[in-house]
């Protein structure tokens, strides 16, 4: 207390310099009640760095700082190796645009992928080895103590940037008052390829964790220089939907992760498991022989183009599913929620759930899906579960929902088999731990899909989670905007999503197993689709399967 009452002094006495200030804010945290320009430097949108200085944007109130980068780049002889530190530069670097999205699908001339007429990687993305950047939305500069949300991209661990506009901060970080970040990362090959049983180097160990350990720096960044956007470091929360809540389970797992957040928040992407060493020494052994380069001569791999390795990555996955961690090193030593939650992460409260129809989203790529037969139906269920059991199963979803046609038994039933399920089971093991509680969701919003059709596809609660409504689908999405990213933002303050527009949100336990259904009328539930679950829990998780099935 007499060091920050000597700090104060010091201000109150006329020393209004920089280090002075930091050192009172972080001993007190009276940065409110101090004048703005100590931590803009004269300029609402400039901030200083622990690297150098930056300056951004300012558009309706929102701080926007875009492409700032937090390693070096990944390149050349540090390729395939865990990220370094960004270098300090000289003068204001500008940070106005998203910086390049890492390599993916097969080439980096790519079209970007699209969801629902959105690119996955940004309108005008470029794509480079060089990717290590994030992005910052704040509602101020004044070194206050809101809380953080660091958001993980979808598309698996292979495709997607932080630098979509489905993930655009600026909503969120406004009406809540919290400083939102979005990063990018190595994915797929760059990211994953397990080279630690072809090589002596120690360099190599952890190559299949390298994207991860890009979020893990990413989230060291923030650490060090959130307080100078408004954030609070001792108060940040992961998410992500997709193959990002995949990486949020992952980060509750690795052991160079804890300290870094103290919240996460899983949407759609329960990673229970990760790749065993001999599925990854099978991928790796797949990549030598499409570029036929021999265990010993790892070099090459070091100097070969980008889109060699691309080409060659999109043979390797057949048969062995998409690039991701390995479990078993140092970074990542066991899975993530297999057999148990990560006991490690225990003190981490954690918001879990889905979309009631999230296989909708990728069955419909294919229209004439909309008008298949029972008979059909039956066909494809036989490709999800037991074809003794197919039978069985499809008549239970017939019954239960009697007025569906059946394609949207199958959506359905492939929702519950391959993602429902999985947050269950991760709900279930993170409260059996009985320190920090487990939230449990389930997003029912519909939205149109044909002419007297609806359904609730991946990734269609992002935009309330963002407060993006010009990208929420269906009538007057306003009050469910509102209070999904006021539910979000709660979580992130205290650790329970609970809002006076929400009401009270209970933890989920194995009894009783209440969950919130995000809805135009939200309401809690107790087990909700509880005969189902029990249902497909006799099959047990999908990602007990030998191959990775899901990509995203």
């Amino acid at each position: 207390m007499a060091t920050y009452r000597k700090h104060i002094d010091s201000i109150l006495a006329g020393d209004m310099s920089r280090r002075t200030v930091l050192k009172a804010v972080a001993l007190g945290g009276i940065a409110a009640t101090l004048p703005r320009a100590l931590f803009a430097a004269g300029d609402v949108t400039q901030v200083e760095t622990a690297a150098g200085k930056l300056k951004g944007a300012e558009t309706n109130g929102v701080r926007i700082f875009k492409g700032i980068p937090y390693g070096a780049p990944p390149v050349g002889s540090a390729r395939f190796k865990a990220p370094r530190p960004v270098e300090k530069w000289a003068g204001v670097r500008e940070v106005l645009a998203y910086g390049p999205a890492a390599p993916q699908g097969t080439s980096l001339a790519q079209e970007p992928i699209r969801s629902v007429g959105f690119s996955l990687q940004g309108e005008g993305a470029t794509f480079s080895e060089d990717c290590l950047c994030l992005n910052v939305w704040t509602p101020a500069l004044d070194g206050g103590k809101r809380p953080v949300l660091v958001w993980l991209h979808g598309g698996g661990f292979a495709t997607g940037s932080g630098g979509s506009i489905l993930y655009d901060g600026a909503n969120l970080a406004r009406t809540q008052d919290v400083v939102v970040v979005t990063i990018n990362h190595r994915l797929n090959v760059f990211g994953h390829l397990d080279l630690s049983v072809l090589s002596a180097n120690e360099e190599y160990a952890e190559s299949s964790t390298a994207g991860m350990l890009d979020a893990i720096l990413a989230l060291t960044w923030v650490k060090e220089n959130i307080i100078r956007f408004g954030g609070d470091a001792g108060n940040v929360t992961i998410f992500g939907e997709s193959g990002g809540g995949r990486k949020v389970s992952v980060l509750m797992a690795m052991p160079a992760a804890q300290g870094l957040f103290h919240r996460a928040i899983v949407e759609s992407g329960s990673a229970l498991r990760m790749d065993p060493l001999d599925v990854a020494a099978e991928r790796t052994s797949k990549l030598l022989a499409a570029l036929q380069i021999k265990p010993g001569e790892l070099d090459k791999l070091q100097s070969m183009p980008p889109e060699v390795l691309l080409a060659a990555a999109s043979k390797a996955v057949v048969g062995t599913g998409q690039f991701r961690p390995t479990m078993g090193s140092a970074a990542l030593p066991a899975h993530p929620f297999d057999p148990r939650a990560p006991a490690m992460s225990a003190d981490i409260p954690m918001l879990i759930g889905t979309n009631l129809t999230e296989a909708s989203f990728a069955m419909t790529r294919d229209p004439r899906v909309l008008t298949l037969d029972e008979a059909t139906v039956l066909q494809r269920v036989k490709d999800l579960v037991p074809a003794d059991s197919a039978e069985r199963i499809l008549a239970v979803y017939k019954r239960t929902y009697p007025n569906l046609q059946p394609s949207d038994w199958l959506f359905r039933l492939a929702t519950d088999r391959g993602y429902f399920l999985d947050s269950t089971i991760q709900a279930s093991r993170k409260s059996e731990l009985g320190k920090a509680p487990a939230f449990l969701y389930s997003f029912y919003w519909e939205q149109p899909l044909a002419p007297g059709r609806t359904h609730v596809p991946h990734g269609s609660e992002i935009a309330f989670v963002f407060s993006n409504l010009q990208l929420a689908r269906g009538a007057n999405p306003e009050k469910l905007a509102s209070i999904m990213s006021g539910a979000w933002a709660a979580f992130a303050r205290t650790g329970n999503p609970s809002t006076a527009a929400l009401g009270k949100w209970p933890a989920y336990n194995t009894r009783t197993r209440l969950t919130m259904i995000l809805d135009k009328e939200c309401r809690i539930e107790n087990d909700a689709r509880g005969e189902l679950r029990k249902l497909m829990l006799e099959l047990g998780s999908q990602q007990y399967a030998t191959r990775e099935s899901t990509p995203s």
